[in-house]
Protein backbone atom coordinates (compact mmCIF):
# COMPACT_ATOMS: atom_id res chain seq x y z
CA UNK A 1 0.00 0.00 0.00
CA UNK A 2 1.20 3.49 -0.92
CA UNK A 3 0.89 6.44 1.43
CA UNK A 4 -0.31 9.58 -0.37
CA UNK A 5 -0.02 12.68 1.81
CA UNK A 6 -1.11 15.80 -0.10
CA UNK A 7 -1.48 18.94 2.03
CA UNK A 8 -1.15 22.72 2.13
CA UNK A 9 -0.01 24.28 5.41
CA UNK A 10 -1.11 27.77 6.38
CA UNK A 11 -1.80 29.33 9.79
CA UNK A 12 -5.35 30.24 8.74
CA UNK A 13 -8.26 27.85 9.18
CA UNK A 14 -8.98 25.36 6.40
CA UNK A 15 -12.72 25.46 7.09
CA UNK A 16 -13.97 28.85 8.23
CA UNK A 17 -17.37 27.44 9.19
CA UNK A 18 -16.12 24.97 11.82
CA UNK A 19 -15.11 25.99 15.33
CA UNK A 20 -13.00 23.55 17.34
CA UNK A 21 -12.77 23.71 21.10
CA UNK A 22 -9.53 22.27 22.48
CA UNK A 23 -10.68 22.87 26.03
CA UNK A 24 -7.75 22.84 28.46
CA UNK A 25 -5.26 21.60 25.89
CA UNK A 26 -2.58 23.95 24.63
CA UNK A 27 -2.36 24.64 20.93
CA UNK A 28 0.54 23.55 18.74
CA UNK A 29 1.78 25.15 15.55
CA UNK A 30 0.76 23.45 12.32
CA UNK A 31 4.29 22.45 11.38
CA UNK A 32 4.67 20.48 14.61
CA UNK A 33 1.23 18.91 14.16
CA UNK A 34 2.21 17.89 10.63
CA UNK A 35 5.41 16.30 11.92
CA UNK A 36 3.52 14.55 14.70
CA UNK A 37 1.05 13.14 12.16
CA UNK A 38 3.82 12.04 9.80
CA UNK A 39 5.68 10.31 12.61
CA UNK A 40 2.55 8.33 13.45
CA UNK A 41 2.10 7.35 9.79
CA UNK A 42 5.73 6.33 9.40
CA UNK A 43 5.17 3.67 12.05
CA UNK A 44 1.66 2.71 10.97
CA UNK A 45 2.40 0.40 8.05
CA UNK A 46 5.26 -1.05 5.95
CA UNK A 47 4.55 1.25 3.01
CA UNK A 48 5.67 0.19 -0.45
CA UNK A 49 6.19 3.90 -1.09
CA UNK A 50 5.33 7.23 0.54
CA UNK A 51 4.34 10.09 -1.76
CA UNK A 52 4.45 13.19 0.41
CA UNK A 53 3.45 16.57 -1.03
CA UNK A 54 3.65 19.38 1.52
CA UNK A 55 3.17 22.90 0.21
CA UNK A 56 3.79 25.71 2.69
CA UNK A 57 2.11 29.10 2.59
CA UNK A 58 4.98 31.34 1.35
CA UNK A 59 3.57 34.31 3.25
CA UNK A 60 4.14 32.58 6.58
CA UNK A 61 6.80 29.91 6.14
CA UNK A 62 10.36 29.91 4.88
CA UNK A 63 12.48 27.66 2.71
CA UNK A 64 14.18 26.54 5.91
CA UNK A 65 10.82 25.37 7.29
CA UNK A 66 10.42 23.20 4.21
CA UNK A 67 13.94 21.81 4.63
CA UNK A 68 13.25 21.01 8.27
CA UNK A 69 10.14 19.04 7.33
CA UNK A 70 12.02 17.17 4.62
CA UNK A 71 14.80 16.24 7.05
CA UNK A 72 12.21 15.08 9.58
CA UNK A 73 10.51 12.92 6.93
CA UNK A 74 13.82 11.43 5.87
CA UNK A 75 14.53 10.39 9.44
CA UNK A 76 11.05 9.08 10.28
CA UNK A 77 10.60 7.21 6.97
CA UNK A 78 14.13 5.86 6.90
CA UNK A 79 12.94 2.40 5.80
CA UNK A 80 10.53 3.65 3.14
CA UNK A 81 11.06 4.93 -0.36
CA UNK A 82 9.84 8.54 -0.27
CA UNK A 83 8.85 10.79 -3.15
CA UNK A 84 8.72 14.31 -1.72
CA UNK A 85 7.43 17.51 -3.24
CA UNK A 86 6.97 21.06 -1.98
CA UNK A 87 3.91 21.40 -4.23
CA UNK A 88 0.63 19.61 -3.59
CA UNK A 89 -1.60 18.34 -6.38
CA UNK A 90 -4.46 20.66 -7.28
CA UNK A 91 -5.09 20.27 -11.03
CA UNK A 92 -6.54 17.23 -12.77
CA UNK A 93 -3.39 16.73 -14.83
CA UNK A 94 -1.29 16.71 -11.64
CA UNK A 95 -3.48 14.02 -10.08
CA UNK A 96 -3.18 12.06 -13.34
CA UNK A 97 0.62 12.37 -13.41
CA UNK A 98 0.76 11.17 -9.82
CA UNK A 99 -1.28 8.08 -10.74
CA UNK A 100 1.70 6.66 -12.62
CA UNK A 101 3.88 6.91 -9.52
CA UNK A 102 1.56 4.62 -7.57
CA UNK A 103 2.87 1.06 -7.67
CA UNK A 104 0.25 -0.59 -5.46
CA UNK A 105 -3.40 -1.59 -5.76
CA UNK A 106 -4.22 0.35 -2.57
CA UNK A 107 -3.63 3.97 -1.56
CA UNK A 108 -3.83 5.47 1.90
CA UNK A 109 -4.99 8.89 0.75
CA UNK A 110 -4.67 11.83 3.16
CA UNK A 111 -5.43 15.45 2.31
CA UNK A 112 -5.20 16.46 5.96
CA UNK A 113 -2.13 17.30 8.00
CA UNK A 114 -3.71 16.51 11.36
CA UNK A 115 -5.16 13.00 11.52
CA UNK A 116 -2.93 10.93 13.77
CA UNK A 117 -2.53 7.14 13.81
CA UNK A 118 -3.13 6.24 17.46
CA UNK A 119 -3.45 2.45 17.45
CA UNK A 120 -0.97 0.55 19.63
CA UNK A 121 -0.03 -1.76 16.76
CA UNK A 122 -0.76 -2.18 13.07
CA UNK A 123 -2.51 -5.56 13.27
CA UNK A 124 -5.92 -4.03 12.63
CA UNK A 125 -4.64 -1.86 9.78
CA UNK A 126 -2.92 -4.80 8.08
CA UNK A 127 -6.14 -6.79 8.33
CA UNK A 128 -8.11 -3.91 6.80
CA UNK A 129 -5.69 -3.89 3.88
CA UNK A 130 -6.37 -7.59 3.28
CA UNK A 131 -10.12 -6.94 3.38
CA UNK A 132 -9.85 -3.98 1.01
CA UNK A 133 -7.95 -6.06 -1.55
CA UNK A 134 -11.03 -8.24 -2.00
CA UNK A 135 -13.13 -5.32 -3.25
CA UNK A 136 -12.98 -3.40 -6.53
CA UNK A 137 -13.82 0.01 -5.10
CA UNK A 138 -13.08 -0.24 -1.37
CA UNK A 139 -13.02 2.73 0.97
CA UNK A 140 -11.74 2.08 4.46
CA UNK A 141 -12.84 4.81 6.85
CA UNK A 142 -9.68 5.36 8.85
CA UNK A 143 -10.62 8.41 10.95
CA UNK A 144 -13.68 10.06 12.56
CA UNK A 145 -14.24 6.77 14.37
CA UNK A 146 -17.10 7.75 16.72
CA UNK A 147 -19.03 9.27 13.82
CA UNK A 148 -18.54 6.42 11.38
CA UNK A 149 -19.42 3.73 13.91
CA UNK A 150 -22.65 5.36 15.00
CA UNK A 151 -23.99 6.10 11.51
CA UNK A 152 -22.81 2.92 9.78
CA UNK A 153 -26.40 1.65 9.65
CA UNK A 154 -28.47 4.81 9.95
CA UNK A 155 -26.52 7.08 7.66
CA UNK A 156 -25.77 10.65 8.66
CA UNK A 157 -28.41 12.52 10.62
CA UNK A 158 -28.37 16.27 10.04
CA UNK A 159 -27.57 18.24 13.18
CA UNK A 160 -30.98 19.92 13.11
CA UNK A 161 -32.89 16.65 12.61
CA UNK A 162 -33.64 13.69 14.90
CA UNK A 163 -34.03 10.78 12.46
CA UNK A 164 -32.10 9.62 9.39
CA UNK A 165 -33.42 10.48 5.96
CA UNK A 166 -32.27 7.23 4.33
CA UNK A 167 -30.60 4.18 5.89
CA UNK A 168 -27.29 3.13 4.41
CA UNK A 169 -27.54 0.60 1.59
CA UNK A 170 -26.53 -3.05 2.17
CA UNK A 171 -25.41 -2.52 5.76
CA UNK A 172 -23.63 -5.61 7.13
CA UNK A 173 -22.05 -6.65 10.41
CA UNK A 174 -18.92 -8.60 9.50
CA UNK A 175 -16.35 -10.38 11.61
CA UNK A 176 -13.81 -7.55 11.73
CA UNK A 177 -15.68 -4.56 10.34
CA UNK A 178 -18.98 -2.95 9.38
CA UNK A 179 -19.80 -2.30 5.74
CA UNK A 180 -22.31 -0.69 3.44
CA UNK A 181 -22.56 0.58 -0.13
CA UNK A 182 -22.25 4.28 -0.84
CA UNK A 183 -20.16 7.15 -2.09
CA UNK A 184 -17.42 8.72 0.00
CA UNK A 185 -14.96 11.32 -1.26
CA UNK A 186 -13.33 12.12 2.09
CA UNK A 187 -9.62 12.78 1.81
CA UNK A 188 -8.52 10.48 4.63
CA UNK A 189 -9.27 6.92 3.63
CA UNK A 190 -7.81 3.81 2.07
CA UNK A 191 -8.96 3.55 -1.55
CA UNK A 192 -8.06 1.41 -4.55
CA UNK A 193 -5.98 2.53 -7.48
CA UNK A 194 -8.94 1.69 -9.71
CA UNK A 195 -11.16 4.10 -7.75
CA UNK A 196 -8.44 6.76 -7.98
CA UNK A 197 -8.49 6.29 -11.77
CA UNK A 198 -12.28 6.69 -11.86
CA UNK A 199 -11.99 9.89 -9.84
CA UNK A 200 -9.31 11.65 -11.85
CA UNK A 201 -9.43 10.24 -15.39
CA UNK A 202 -13.15 10.08 -16.17
CA UNK A 203 -14.35 13.46 -17.40
CA UNK A 204 -12.29 16.49 -18.26
CA UNK A 205 -12.21 19.61 -16.13
CA UNK A 206 -8.68 20.54 -17.13
CA UNK A 207 -7.11 23.62 -15.58
CA UNK A 208 -10.44 25.37 -15.08
CA UNK A 209 -11.00 23.98 -11.59
CA UNK A 210 -8.55 23.38 -8.78
CA UNK A 211 -9.20 20.29 -6.68
CA UNK A 212 -6.60 20.09 -3.91
CA UNK A 213 -8.90 17.84 -1.87
CA UNK A 214 -11.54 15.46 -3.17
CA UNK A 215 -13.90 16.46 -0.35
CA UNK A 216 -13.54 20.11 -1.29
CA UNK A 217 -12.99 21.62 2.15
CA UNK A 218 -12.74 25.31 1.40
CA UNK A 219 -13.57 24.82 -2.29
CA UNK A 220 -15.35 22.70 -4.89
CA UNK A 221 -15.51 18.93 -4.32
CA UNK A 222 -15.18 15.95 -6.64
CA UNK A 223 -18.88 15.05 -6.52
CA UNK A 224 -19.91 18.52 -7.72
CA UNK A 225 -17.41 18.36 -10.56
CA UNK A 226 -18.66 14.95 -11.71
CA UNK A 227 -22.29 16.03 -11.43
CA UNK A 228 -21.57 19.14 -13.53
CA UNK A 229 -19.98 16.89 -16.16
CA UNK A 230 -22.98 14.54 -16.10
CA UNK A 231 -20.95 11.66 -14.65
CA UNK A 232 -21.71 9.30 -11.79
CA UNK A 233 -19.22 8.20 -9.19
CA UNK A 234 -19.05 4.42 -8.67
CA UNK A 235 -20.65 2.79 -5.64
CA UNK A 236 -17.97 2.05 -3.09
CA UNK A 237 -17.67 -0.72 -0.53
CA UNK A 238 -17.46 1.35 2.65
CA UNK A 239 -15.51 -0.44 5.38
CA UNK A 240 -15.55 0.72 9.01
CA UNK A 241 -13.14 -0.93 11.45
CA UNK A 242 -14.21 -1.84 14.98
CA UNK A 243 -11.11 -0.16 16.37
CA UNK A 244 -10.11 3.50 16.10
CA UNK A 245 -7.16 4.00 13.76
CA UNK A 246 -6.70 7.75 13.28
CA UNK A 247 -8.05 10.67 15.27
CA UNK A 248 -8.39 14.30 14.26
CA UNK A 249 -5.97 16.40 16.31
CA UNK A 250 -8.70 18.92 17.17
CA UNK A 251 -11.41 16.36 17.89
CA UNK A 252 -14.98 16.24 16.63
CA UNK A 253 -16.75 19.20 18.19
CA UNK A 254 -18.29 19.93 14.78
CA UNK A 255 -20.41 16.80 15.31
CA UNK A 256 -21.18 17.62 18.94
CA UNK A 257 -18.71 15.04 20.24
CA UNK A 258 -17.06 16.92 23.06
CA UNK A 259 -13.78 16.69 24.93
CA UNK A 260 -15.59 14.82 27.69
CA UNK A 261 -16.18 11.90 25.30
CA UNK A 262 -13.55 11.87 22.54
CA UNK A 263 -11.01 14.57 23.36
CA UNK A 264 -8.72 16.49 21.06
CA UNK A 265 -5.09 15.39 20.98
CA UNK A 266 -1.94 17.11 22.14
CA UNK A 267 1.72 16.46 21.40
CA UNK A 268 3.29 14.90 24.51
CA UNK A 269 5.92 17.02 26.16
CA UNK A 270 9.32 15.65 25.15
CA UNK A 271 8.02 13.89 22.02
CA UNK A 272 10.48 15.46 19.59
CA UNK A 273 13.34 14.87 22.04
CA UNK A 274 12.38 11.20 22.61
CA UNK A 275 11.75 12.06 26.24
CA UNK A 276 8.07 11.22 26.84
CA UNK A 277 7.25 10.49 30.47
CA UNK A 278 4.22 8.31 31.20
CA UNK A 279 2.35 8.34 34.50
CA UNK A 280 -0.12 5.47 34.85
CA UNK A 281 -2.98 4.93 37.26
CA UNK A 282 -2.67 8.03 39.45
CA UNK A 283 -5.67 10.17 40.40
CA UNK A 284 -3.76 13.46 40.50
CA UNK A 285 -2.35 15.27 37.47
CA UNK A 286 1.38 15.90 37.06
CA UNK A 287 2.58 18.54 34.62
CA UNK A 288 5.23 17.49 32.11
CA UNK A 289 3.95 13.90 32.04
CA UNK A 290 1.34 12.05 30.00
CA UNK A 291 -1.22 11.20 32.66
CA UNK A 292 -3.07 7.97 31.88
CA UNK A 293 -5.89 6.64 34.03
CA UNK A 294 -9.02 5.00 32.56
CA UNK A 295 -10.71 5.07 35.98
CA UNK A 296 -10.69 8.87 36.05
CA UNK A 297 -14.22 10.14 35.29
CA UNK A 298 -12.87 13.07 33.23
CA UNK A 299 -10.46 13.90 30.45
CA UNK A 300 -7.98 16.72 31.10
CA UNK A 301 -9.12 18.46 27.91
CA UNK A 302 -12.56 18.79 29.51
CA UNK A 303 -11.70 19.10 33.21
CA UNK A 304 -8.26 19.77 34.67
CA UNK A 305 -8.82 17.06 37.26
CA UNK A 306 -9.04 14.51 34.44
CA UNK A 307 -6.56 12.23 32.70
CA UNK A 308 -4.94 12.83 29.33
CA UNK A 309 -5.96 9.36 28.14
CA UNK A 310 -8.25 6.58 29.34
CA UNK A 311 -6.23 3.69 27.98
CA UNK A 312 -3.89 1.07 29.45
CA UNK A 313 -0.15 0.76 28.95
CA UNK A 314 -0.83 -1.92 26.35
CA UNK A 315 -2.71 0.70 24.32
CA UNK A 316 0.05 3.31 24.03
CA UNK A 317 0.24 4.63 20.44
CA UNK A 318 2.71 2.63 18.38
CA UNK A 319 4.77 5.65 17.34
CA UNK A 320 5.28 6.77 20.95
CA UNK A 321 7.04 3.62 22.05
CA UNK A 322 10.54 4.46 20.81
CA UNK A 323 10.23 7.96 22.27
CA UNK A 324 9.34 7.07 25.89
CA UNK A 325 12.05 7.66 28.47
CA UNK A 326 10.20 6.85 31.69
CA UNK A 327 7.03 5.10 32.91
CA UNK A 328 5.77 5.57 36.47
CA UNK A 329 3.13 2.97 37.41
CA UNK A 330 0.90 3.25 40.47
CA UNK A 331 1.49 0.02 42.40
CA UNK A 332 -2.07 0.05 43.81
CA UNK A 333 -3.95 -0.26 40.52
CA UNK A 334 -6.16 -3.19 39.54
CA UNK A 335 -5.41 -3.90 35.88
CA UNK A 336 -8.71 -5.68 35.25
CA UNK A 337 -10.54 -2.64 36.58
CA UNK A 338 -8.47 -0.42 34.30
CA UNK A 339 -9.46 -2.48 31.26
CA UNK A 340 -13.14 -2.38 32.23
CA UNK A 341 -13.07 1.40 32.49
CA UNK A 342 -11.23 1.66 29.18
CA UNK A 343 -14.04 -0.27 27.51
CA UNK A 344 -16.56 2.00 29.19
CA UNK A 345 -14.87 5.06 27.69
CA UNK A 346 -15.08 3.43 24.25
CA UNK A 347 -18.76 2.73 24.81
CA UNK A 348 -19.28 6.40 25.61
CA UNK A 349 -17.73 7.31 22.25
CA UNK A 350 -20.00 4.90 20.40
CA UNK A 351 -23.16 6.11 22.13
CA UNK A 352 -22.28 9.80 22.07
CA UNK A 353 -25.54 10.89 20.39
CA UNK A 354 -28.90 9.45 21.46
CA UNK A 355 -30.35 9.99 17.98
CA UNK A 356 -28.16 7.20 16.63
CA UNK A 357 -28.50 4.76 19.54
CA UNK A 358 -31.49 2.82 18.12
CA UNK A 359 -29.42 1.98 15.03
CA UNK A 360 -26.38 0.64 16.88
CA UNK A 361 -26.96 -3.07 17.42
CA UNK A 362 -25.71 -4.84 20.53
CA UNK A 363 -23.76 -7.24 18.35
CA UNK A 364 -21.73 -4.30 17.05
CA UNK A 365 -20.83 -3.16 20.55
CA UNK A 366 -19.83 -6.72 21.47
CA UNK A 367 -17.55 -6.99 18.44
CA UNK A 368 -15.95 -3.64 19.24
CA UNK A 369 -15.21 -4.72 22.81
CA UNK A 370 -13.78 -8.04 21.62
CA UNK A 371 -11.57 -6.22 19.13
CA UNK A 372 -10.17 -3.93 21.81
CA UNK A 373 -9.67 -6.88 24.16
CA UNK A 374 -7.26 -8.47 21.67
CA UNK A 375 -4.68 -6.18 23.23
CA UNK A 376 -5.32 -8.06 26.49
CA UNK A 377 -5.50 -11.76 25.48
CA UNK A 378 -5.74 -12.86 29.12
CA UNK A 379 -9.19 -11.24 29.37
CA UNK A 380 -12.46 -11.86 27.56
CA UNK A 381 -16.09 -10.87 27.82
CA UNK A 382 -18.28 -13.16 29.92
Amino acid sequence: MVLLFNVYITPSKGNQFVIFDRGNLKSSNKLDITKYTLSSLAHAYPWSKAIINIELDPNHYSTQNSKDIYNFITEEFSNTRVIYSTKRCTLQKEWQELYYKIDSDLIFYLGNHDHVFIDSNNICLKNLVKIAKNNKFPTVMTSHYPENIRWAKSGYIELNEITPRVLNKDFKINGDYLSYKGICIDSLNIISKSLYYKWFFEGDWGDRIELPRTDGIGGVDLLKIKTHLGLNLPQQDIIIPYKEQLRHFDGYMHQKIGNDTCPSLSIPEGFFESNIKIRYGYDDYKEGWVNINPTNPNYYAYNKSGADYKITLDDLPLFWKSKISEIDINSDINEEEMIQHKLHSIQQMIYSDTRYNPYIEKEVTQKIFNTYLKTHPQYNLK
